[in-house]
């Protein structure tokens, strides 16, 4: 039941994961809040000496918050569970650090999120439990008895966790996302460099392990960020290891949680650094390491697929219609009945031969194509609402629709003309700024959590912390 503890954002959004990422474990604010007194009980609602209590330490203070030693424990305790034997084989000073950070940097994000005052409703968090029960496959009551018996969680726990992930979601939106703009001349610059009729036509099923390092790592750091990447290989080629259990357990990229899984790459669109590895490998190679941007690398081919996309040759054709229509509003001084009259007469005068241009200029309330006859002009049936695209699929050529209803009001629609358009230009152009958009998301996405663990107070209290290699 590995997906139920995945973060279930990654299947829709590819950037709006939770990031596994390197923190420091010193403090960065002067004057941030000490809470060196501080200490919870397991049982906050019964402090009274009455027995003993078993304290629950603080390994960390972030912001405002804390990491509590429980907390800790229940993440690591999870995490053995699903990625076994290999965790094990990992010091446990190593593997409670590395968890620590992750949690550090998910209520960081939390609390810019509520510092925001983003907000996320029952029924959203709602319809995300639902996606998880749906990506199972499972119903309601399925999915509370796996979630307690595969992940040791209750339905309060998932409620929760879902809550979380869709405040960082909202948030990264908003400072990440929002400020993505991939204009036309990065996406001629890339088609140029891509070259889509000597690209590789097929795409490749990619698993990622991360170690990350800084853009002013010293020579010591490097070399201490490629042996620990070095031994990981080892683990996986000579020692057996899996590659997935690996990458969730030790990975620095954000899709560690789902053990390194990019997805499917277009061999046209993969990054660059892949471009010069990918190719050559066979599926379940794991290829050397090698050094990007972020960091070290190491990569495995789960599957290859393809020599089908767009840039085989395949045309993109798509239904375009010219079309007119007469929208009548109801409005203050002609109420829903009112409106529907008037379109019953106005159909009774096209019905007896009347000039559907002429009635649209007198009588239809798009302002927008009122005076010009009601026309829309060539447009694609996929961009109107579902009412007006059954009554498109159902007209032909020059004749005109019953009057039917939509969410502005009343509408009577005719048909002018149907042709095909070939867009593969534009569909190529798309799928470029798409993977730009995804390319410049992620590189945002560091930057900006990076600067976010900057400008946080961070006070690390858990013994023989090991902090993570680029932190």
């Amino acid at each position: 039941m590995k997906t139920l503890l995945t973060p279930f954002l990654a299947a829709s959004t590819l950037p709006l994961v939770l990031m596994a990422t390197a923190v420091s474990a010193q403090s960065t604010s002067a004057g941030a809040p000490s809470l060196s007194d501080f200490s919870l009980y397991s049982n906050t609602q019964s402090l009274a000496p009455q027995g003993p209590k078993t304290l629950d330490k603080i390994v960390a203070v972030v912001g405002e918050d804390v990491v509590l030693e429980s907390e800790l424990d229940t993440a690591v305790n999870r995490i053995r569970a699903r990625a076994g034997r290999r965790v094990d084989q990992m010091p446990p000073n190593v593997l409670r650090s590395q968890i620590l950070d992750q949690l550090i940097i998910t209520k960081l994000q939390v609390q810019r999120a509520e510092e925001r005052n983003i907000q996320v409703t029952d029924q959203e968090i709602d319809g995300g439990i639902g996606r998880i029960a749906q990506q199972n496959n499972m119903s309601m009551q399925q999915l509370a008895q796996a979630v307690g018996a595969d992940a040791g969680m209750s339905m309060e726990q998932l409620r929760d966790q879902v809550r979380q992930e869709l405040l960082v979601s909202k948030l990264r939106r908003e400072e990440v996302m929002s400020k993505v703009v991939v204009t036309n001349d990065d996406v001629d610059r890339y088609l140029e460099n891509q070259s889509l009729r000597s690209s590789d036509e097929r795409q490749y099923h990619i698993r990622q392990i991360l170690i990350s390092l800084p853009d002013d790592a010293d020579t010591a750091s490097v070399e201490a960020a490629r042996d620990r990447i070095e031994a990981l290989r080892r683990q996986i080629v000579d020692g057996g290891a899996s590659f997935a259990d690996v990458a969730e357990a030790e990975s620095q990229g954000q899709n560690a949680p789902d053990g390194g899984d990019l997805g499917w790459l277009d061999g046209s669109y993969m990054p660059e650094m892949f471009t010069q590895v990918v190719p050559a490998m066979q599926p379940g190679d794991v290829s050397a390491v090698f050094r990007g941007g972020s960091g070290f690398h190491l990569i495995q081919l789960e599957d290859v697929r393809g020599g089908d996309g767009l840039a085989s040759g395949q045309k993109v054709m798509v239904e375009e219609v010219e079309a007119s229509h007469i929208l009548l509003k109801p409005n203050e001084i002609r109420d829903t009945q009112r409106t529907r009259d008037l379109a019953r007469q106005i159909r009774e005068r096209l019905d007896a031969g009347d000039d559907f241009a002429a009635l649209a200029r007198e009588y239809s309330d798009d302002n927008a194509t009122a005076n010009q006859g009601g026309e829309l002009g060539w447009v694609q049936p996929a961009r109107f609402d579902p009412a007006t695209q059954r009554q498109i699929s159902s007209l032909s050529k020059g004749e005109i629709s019953p009057i039917f209803q939509t969410n502005e009001g009343y509408e009577l629609l005719k048909v002018e003309g149907r042709r095909e358009k070939d867009q593969t230009r534009e569909a190529i152009r798309n799928q470029a700024r798409r993977a730009l958009g995804e390319q410049k998301s992620s590189e945002e996405g560091e930057l900006w959590l990076r600067k976010l663990r900057d400008e946080a107070y961070v006070d690390i209290r858990l013994p023989n912390y090991q902090p993570t290699s680029g932190s």
